[in-house]
């Protein structure tokens, strides 16, 4: 009985453990705002700041190796770039109209755009300065990732998930999800370590909420699983940005809600209203590391 005991102090303990260790701070591209912003769940209630306002509405973000903001801005055909240290901005990249998710290669020396309509990705190199296009005819195109054995996918036409060779740019798997709602569909795409699967979030028939798509070394597995937030059921509420920390949390933008979901408990743990909520990113040194 001891023995039984002290095993299910250390699952509780590890339980709280995996509860609690989630980011202190977190990047927003808030859409609705037109601004960039942080979020600081170290204080209570967790705090929003204003970090800078563009000229039109924003959707993804993502971080570079120098901890700098890289933001697409749809209307106007643009990506971007934000720097919180001195606190200046600059476009990066022009001429690609209806840019939505962007994903940093692996090395680090280009960037994919989805291009939201026509469907394609194009990359832009870093150094260079120069855009190709690597992928057309996907109907629309939102989430970008890669795996850690190099497999690249995509969001194709709101419910399907597309695995690309990211040299030839041809299609060479597709997983159709659940059918989308509205506009809506399977938007934002990453890659977590902790369970080795993809996940996207999604707003279908069922309603809104993520899916896991478990991986192997050569892609899709041809399966998933939805879990359903429950919580998020109020009108407009619709999944897009994702990111996760490596460690069983995921952070989801809901355009009127920023969410974890911690994967071990497949629970929304917490909760922050941030009207116009889009794209999220960790901000690096603010959460503890996977390995």
């Amino acid at each position: 009985m001891k023995k039984i005991l002290q095993i299910s102090l250390l699952s509780t303990l590890v339980l709280l453990m995996t509860l609690s260790a989630f980011a202190q701070q977190l990047y927003i591209s808030n859409e609705s705002k037109m601004s960039l912003e942080l979020l600081d769940f170290g204080v209570t209630p967790p705090a929003l700041t204003t970090l800078f306002t563009a000229p039109a509405k924003l959707d993804d973000l993502t971080l570079n190796a120098q901890g700098q903001l890289i933001y697409s801005i749809p209307s106007l055909g643009q990506v971007d770039l934000y720097d919180p240290v001195a606190q200046q901005n600059s476009v990066l990249v022009t001429g690609v109209k209806l840019a939505r998710d962007l994903e940093i290669e692996p090395g680090g020396q280009s960037m994919l755009i989805a291009i939201y309509s026509p469907g394609g990705i194009v990359r832009f190199n870093f150094a260079t300065g120069t855009i190709t296009t690597l992928a057309k005819k996907l109907g629309t195109c939102d989430g970008i990732a890669y795996d850690p054995y190099g497999n690249l996918y995509a969001v194709a036409n709101h419910n399907t998930i597309v695995q690309i060779d990211p040299v030839a740019g041809t299609i060479l798997n597709t997983l159709v999800l659940e059918p989308h709602h509205g506009i809506n569909g399977a938007d934002g795409l990453t890659y977590d370590s902790y369970s080795g699967n993809l996940w996207a979030t999604h707003d279908g028939t069922t309603g809104p909420g993520v899916l896991q798509i478990p991986i192997t070394a050569t892609g899709l597995s041809g399966t998933y699983t939805f879990y359903l937030f429950t919580l998020l059921s109020r009108k407009g509420v619709a999944p897009d940005g994702i990111k996760s920390d490596g460690l069983g949390n995921l952070y989801i933008g809901g355009i009127w809600n920023v969410v974890v979901f911690n994967i071990p408990t497949s629970a929304i743990t917490q909760t922050v209203v941030v009207s116009g909520a889009d794209g999220v990113s960790l901000v690096p040194g603010t959460y503890p590391k996977s390995h």
